[in-house]
């Protein structure tokens, strides 16, 4: 994968207000649509070019070869059928094509069906609760530069209920990961070694499914229950414990490591899940070195109690660069793998999963992008 053109090293990074989605789901895709119109087609048309220079062929036809050969529709229809519609929403909102919005939501699942190993870097953690301290989740999503630019917060209210979600996202995208105001948070690593299958459910559905639950037993059972289209960790938390779990098309296995007491932590290599692609091989994987470097940084700093609180120990883990060439906080440096990959840290969240469930934010390298805290119903506050 060439390197992507990037602003990552010298923009100055604000976040927006959440962008609010409310009533059907075809309304708010459609209201998705049409306020980020302009930065879709732009964030689309960037998008293109990366396949036609992966691909060797026209964007279009490599969308439609994907979307010809593998079947997610009616396994979103069957688990997430409003999402569905909000897809249809955003195209229509958007002036695109149906398949175009689609083929979009499909990040991980076209990574999944490669049999090189170019991306998927994303570093994740997650505390129970623990005498004043409440749960957290949080995660540094690491995707594409050509991605730069174009980070929204979305903020779901969904009909005739009191559910209420932030959504980390790009415009035209429905979602990287995101808590709900029932204090149950979600965030995932792409695990591109283990199997997918080709009409399960994708990962931007799955997240969106996710908040849609109500406790963290009820999202433990969503993701027990589904097919995943493509091999996945996912770190689940709420009130007062975190879940991890491997989830691939045979497996779905829960990560714990001995003697942490409910703390978790994830790169992108299996850790637990044995349910390989059959082509497999783990020398023969290139970006295992980085994997494995990011796991062992984000455990040497857990193996150290807090020197302030949880949130501020979190924060210095998601900004940490102990290596140069694979640091947890991608920033475009001139020694990192991201850089030769056209890669960096697009986003950084910490989910506080307590009564007052919070959201903070950065939009870029948490190392140089300020976070910004968003509670439900109250404005963002610098944090």
């Amino acid at each position: 994968m060439a390197p992507s053109t990037s602003r990552a090293a010298s923009r100055h990074w604000e976040i927006a207000p959440p962008l609010l989605l409310q009533g059907s789901p075809y309304e708010r895709g459609l209201a998705h649509g049409e306020t980020l119109r302009s930065q879709i087609h732009e964030v689309v048309g960037r998008w293109k070019g990366e396949l036609s220079h992966m691909y060797q062929m026209d964007a279009d036809e490599a969308i439609a070869r994907f979307l010809g050969g593998t079947d997610f529709v009616p396994a979103i229809r069957r688990w997430t059928p409003d999402l569905l519609d909000e897809m249809r929403g955003i195209a229509a909102g958007a002036d695109m094509a149906w398949e175009t919005i689609l083929a979009f939501q499909l990040l991980d699942e076209m990574w999944s069906n490669e049999d090189v190993f170019f991306a998927g870097h994303c570093s994740s953690l997650g505390f129970p609760a623990h005498a004043a301290e409440p749960a957290y989740v949080a995660q540094n999503v690491d995707v594409e530069s050509f991605r730069d630019g174009f980070q929204v917060l979305l903020h779901i209210k969904h009909a005739a209920s009191d559910l209420e979600s932030f959504v980390l996202s790009t415009a035209g995208l429905i979602g990287f990961n995101g808590l709900n105001n029932q204090s149950v948070g979600i965030c995932g690593n792409a695990l591109l070694p283990l199997r997918g299958c080709r009409d399960g459910l994708p990962v931007a559905c799955i997240v969106r499914g996710v908040l849609q639950q109500r406790t963290v037993q009820e999202a433990v059972t969503f993701l027990q229950t589904i097919r995943h289209a493509s091999g996945q960790n996912y770190i689940v938390g709420g009130p007062a414990q975190v879940v991890d779990l491997e989830c691939s098309a045979n497996q779905v296995v829960p990560f714990a490591p001995a003697g942490w007491r409910g703390v978790v932590w994830h790169t992108n290599h299996p850790l637990v899940n044995d349910d390989y692609h059959a082509w497999y091989k783990a020398e023969d994987n290139p970006f295992l070195p980085n994997s494995t470097a990011r796991y062992q940084s984000m455990e040497r700093r857990l193996a150290h109690p807090p020197q302030g609180t949880r949130l501020d120990q979190i924060k210095e883990i998601l900004t940490s660069q102990d290596s140069p060439e694979h640091p947890i906080c991608g920033s475009q440096g001139p020694d990192e793998l991201y850089t030769r990959l056209g890669l960096f840290t697009f986003a950084s969240t910490i989910m506080v999963l307590g009564d007052e469930p919070a959201l903070h934010v950065s939009f870029g390298p948490p190392d140089t992008a300020a976070y910004r805290r968003f509670v439900f119903g109250q404005s963002a506050a610098s944090s």
